[in-house]
């Protein structure tokens, strides 16, 4: 077993391997920006204004001041609510509201008419705070990226992040040893892995040319997997793994030999 153990996986940082045949989600022709719609756990963040907007309302925690120009400056920032697993959210006045599956301004319209009964002229804002999505440089780095927008496009994600190969470069694995990836990476092979995990779709986007551009304008959708293949170190991983190879061999030729020995005849 401990010479078992001893033989290194060749590249074991490596995730997400496909075939060279599959087949891969095509991109729309179009870029169409879909509404994103609340789901389980989401944070909301909330604000509650009088008047349609020319004052806010207590409700919302939060102190207001109206400056010269009309403009409403809120001094706490709003109130957050999560989704619950029953798909509701639970605030003060109203009670539990059922929130899932609806748009931001779907949801800020139902506010709008269940407050009428206590406020004039109620005008709510809400912002969906951890909309996000999961940037994963194979076996080097991972990353989280905030959706601040809801068409923020794939290569805005990038530049967010650092770019494909990021921050990585030179990275160290977790016990402190090198890695036996080189911290660089393939602007050709990065997978967009989008919805259901357990049947997603999965998008092959190929920066390494400018004809790739097209493909990097996709509008991001919350939840999100951006796998970027890793640069084999080849210097590295095949000496390291032609050692293993050996310790191996010798581990076996060792119990051959102590086993002969013991059973050879005096």
């Amino acid at each position: 077993m401990i010479a078992l153990s001893s033989c290194a996986t060749f590249n074991p940082g490596r995730m997400l391997k496909m075939p060279a045949d599959f087949p891969y989600a095509k991109f729309p022709d179009s870029v169409k920006i879909e509404p994103y719609k609340i789901a389980i756990n989401d944070v909301i963040n909330f604000n509650l204004y009088t008047n349609d907007g020319f004052k806010m309302a207590t409700i919302s925690g939060s102190s207001t001041t109206t400056t010269s120009d009309g403009t409403v400056a809120s001094g706490g920032g709003g109130t957050t609510f999560k989704v619950r697993s029953n798909g509701k959210i639970k605030m003060p006045v109203l009670g539990e509201l059922e929130v899932i599956g609806l748009t931001v301004k779907e949801a800020e319209e139902l506010l709008e008419e269940k407050f009428k009964q206590y406020f004039v002229n109620p005008f709510v804002i809400l912002e969906i705070t951890n909309k996000r999505i999961y940037l994963f440089r194979g076996g080097v780095s991972a990353s989280i990226v905030t959706l601040e927008n809801e068409n923020t496009t794939f290569f805005e994600v990038l530049a967010k992040a650092g770019g494909i190969s990021g921050s990585s470069i030179g990275a160290t694995s977790n016990n402190g040893g090198s890695n036996n990836n080189s911290g660089m990476s393939y602007a050709s092979k990065i997978k967009i892995i989008r919805g259901d995990l357990k049947k997603p779709d999965i998008y092959l986007v190929d920066l390494s040319k400018i004809s790739g551009l097209k493909d990097a304008d996709i509008v991001m959708h919350a939840n999100d997997i951006i796998y970027i293949e890793p640069v084999i170190n080849y210097a590295y991983t095949i000496p390291s793994d032609i050692a293993s190879f050996t310790g191996l061999i010798s581990s076996v030729l060792s119990v051959f030999l102590v086993y002969k020995l013991v059973n050879t005849k005096p």
